[in-house]
């Protein structure tokens, strides 16, 4: 399938592409912020569903995708579970198939650091094959000792993704990136990643959905750095939508260019020709 980029000049009209195998979606900042749908994301879930296949790619850290997919019905969207992967669920699917059983220190949230133990491994804060990090909201000093002198015996460090904010209700909060900046800033850069922009993650999720070909695909979201990154990784076309974390102004300076700049989510069907 041949693709063409969005083309506009003063004296023409946007030009329709070609449909696309795939749309790829964050969430956060993206579809909603906090408890709130951005505006019109509903109707484009509803419209572009009808037409192409639709997922929807995460990097939170903290809830797994059933509990995404009831968030998402809350406000409106009705999204099936499988369609939904976020990087707490590779995170699990990971330990998984490449640590069965293991001992883990856990910087991860509650609701993560269950499921691992669920999954048969071991939270220990004494003798460790793995320190996971995501975003533990009631870090402390002592957390990061631990994982320190854990790391430095030879745990290996897993981290969800390196997003250094997010955007919520009230504001931006710390993401993962802060956690996982900690523990680079102390020597020790993360050994697995699994979440956006790196691209085993990103494949390996494209691959439980079916998706063999990447540049096929549209990737939406609203980070250069993760959602706009990943696209690029793989191949892939991407739109940056204006209502989360990165701002136009960052464009000029960032080497990830988007190939559709949209002042939010509802400009995509339009953009795409859709």
């Amino acid at each position: 399938m041949e693709k063409r980029s969005l083309v506009r000049t003063d004296q023409e009209a946007w030009m329709p592409v070609p449909r696309y195998e795939a749309i790829i979606f964050d969430l956060d900042g993206t579809l909603y912020c906090g408890d709130e749908p951005i505006q019109g994301s509903q109707d484009v879930l509803s419209r572009l569903r009808a037409e192409v296949a639709c997922r929807f790619l995460s990097n939170n850290g903290e809830q797994m995708s059933s509990a995404i997919a009831r968030r998402l019905a809350g406000m409106g969207m009705e999204i099936r579970a499988p369609d939904v992967i976020t990087s707490a669920d590779l995170v699990i699917d990971t330990v998984h198939k490449e640590f069965p059983g293991c001992r883990f220190f856990p910087l991860v949230s509650p609701v993560l650091e269950t499921a691992l133990v669920d999954l048969g491994c071991t939270s220990s804060s004494c003798a460790a094959d793995l320190v996971v990090s995501g975003v533990p909201t009631t870090v402390t000093y002592q957390d990061l000792t631990s994982a320190l002198r854990l790391l430095r015996a030879g745990a290996k460090l897993i981290v969800t993704n390196e997003d250094p904010i997010f955007p919520a209700d009230g504001g931006f909060f710390p993401a993962a990136g802060a956690i996982a900046g900690a523990l680079r800033g102390m020597g020790f850069a993360p050994d697995l990643f699994c979440g956006k922009p790196d691209v085993r993650a990103v494949r390996q999720a494209l691959s439980e959905w079916g998706i063999d070909d990447p540049s096929q695909c549209l990737f939406v979201g609203d980070n250069l750095g993760t959602d706009i990154q990943a696209a690029i990784n793989l191949g892939a076309d991407s739109a940056l939508v204006l209502t989360g974390v990165s701002a136009p102004s960052e464009l000029t300076a960032c080497e990830a260019h988007p190939t559709y700049v949209l002042p939010s989510i509802a400009d995509l069907p339009a953009a795409i020709g859709s």
